[in-house]
């Protein structure tokens, strides 16, 4: 009964050891790969080395996209990179190459070609510009739009077709300059004009590049530029003008002078060359004798005017009275015109005439004009005859003297025959 359980034992043991070698093959290899399995990622791996999901499509165009939010996303162009955004995106921190561009571009410092957008902070080059570069530090070729700069010194931009216009010195209050951008710049092929302000003249414009014209208008046209220019005026303040033609006058008269805005006018009565030493023009000048005005405008930072000049010279007339004639007598002698020059320059009478209804029954020396020299006088020149037979009656006539300047200094001449 002992050996037959024994057995028993012995035979649940052999059979055992048949089934062992199959399970032990095939566990070990299956606990081992659900151990690796199970690890847990390293999370200081790059990126680029974990695993992927291999049921995500490649082609990222199949996937639905929100239009939106997807032209609004920026790109983000690195050195040695190159992107072709598409109009309405937007590039930031550009350090390498942008193409075709109708985007937005910010802080490139990199290269742009073909632009037809917008570029902000450029540092790098931009190519073939349609569109507009902003605080523009690099550089631009062939330029067709505008180029804006924050830079002391907007030449750092070389651009084709385009050149900066600058002036030696700050001209800003007396002349402008029409036809450059708010950066000075002058498009090829395009011309600009210089302008004094009202009252100044502009006496010479010198230009170390492109061609210079002056207008019939005073003004002067700067064109057909390769470089940049520098350009240096010669403004002249215009000269006084005075109200009163110079002349021969028998009363006292008055003067006033004009300049330009914001001149002050200086004068002298003696004839010599008016500077800052002479008298100040503060109001109307009362002329009561001969003398020479000369007068001329002071303007800072231009030239001063040329000198204005004019003779002023005054004469006193007096007219003879003749005596009662008889008739049938001669009658009396010719009585003379006496002309008196007062002050330091010549009086000139142009002519003098007879006119009236008895103007036929005088007669005068001569209807010619004479010069008087300044400080003389003449009583000789200018004589008045009555006629000959003459019936009883009163005789009167007209004499007119013309003093050099137009002005007229009339005469009543009577004579009576007893």
């Amino acid at each position: 009964m002992k050996i037959s359980k024994w057995l028993s034992v012995l035979l649940v043991l052999a059979l055992l050891l048949c089934l062992l070698p199959a399970a032990a093959l095939a566990d070990p290899a299956g606990a081992k790969e659900d151990e690796e399995q199970a690890e847990p990622a390293d999370e200081d791996a790059p990126e680029d080395e974990l695993p992927v999901e291999e049921d995500e499509p490649e082609d990222e165009d199949t996937l639905p996209v929100d239009e939106e939010e997807d032209a609004s996303a920026p790109l983000v162009n690195e050195e040695d990179e190159t992107c072709y955004p598409m109009e309405g995106e937007t590039v930031y921190n550009n350090g390498g190459t942008v193409y075709n561009n109708g985007a937005l571009v910010y802080n490139n410092g990199g290269v742009v070609y073909n632009n037809e957008g917008t570029v902000y902070n450029n540092g790098g080059v931009v190519y073939a510009n349609g569109g507009v570069v902003y605080n523009n530090g690099g550089t631009v070729y062939r330029n067709s739009a505008t180029v804006y700069t924050f830079a002391d010194d907007v030449q750092q931009s070389r651009i084709y077709g385009a050149f900066h216009v600058a002036t030696a010195e700050d001209y800003s209050a007396i002349a402008e300059i029409e036809g450059l951008d708010e950066n000075g710049m002058l498009l090829e092929g395009q011309s600009c004009t210089i302008r004094v302000r009202e009252g100044l003249i502009l006496r010479r414009v010198e230009a170390d590049a492109g061609t210079l014209t002056e207008k019939e208008d005073g003004s002067w046209t700067l064109e057909a530029l390769d470089a940049d220019a520098t350009l240096t005026l010669a403004v002249q303040a215009e000269a006084p003008v005075f109200d009163l033609a110079e002349g021969c006058y028998a009363e006292a008269q008055t003067l006033t002078i004009t300049g330009p805005d914001g001149a002050e006018l200086y004068y002298t009565l003696d004839g010599s060359a008016p500077d800052e030493e002479s008298l100040l023009y503060e109001e109307p000048i009362q002329l009561t004798e001969g003398c020479t005005v000369r007068a001329a405008a002071l303007l800072p930072g231009v030239e001063p005017s040329e000198i204005t000049e004019a003779d002023y010279a005054f004469v006193s007339i007096t007219a003879p009275e003749l005596p009662d004639g008889t008739q049938g007598e001669e009658p009396p002698e010719a009585a003379a015109f006496t002309v008196e020059n007062t002050g330091k320059t010549p009086a000139a009478i142009e002519s003098v005439s007879l006119s009236g209804r008895s103007a036929s029954y005088f007669s005068l020396s001569t209807e010619d004009g004479a010069t008087l020299k300044a400080g003389k006088s003449d009583s000789k020149t200018w004589t008045l005859q009555p006629a000959s037979d003459l019936t009883r009656g009163n005789y009167k006539a007209i004499v007119v003297f013309t003093l050099a300047g137009g002005q007229t200094v009339q005469f009543e001449v009577r004579y009576k025959v007893k």
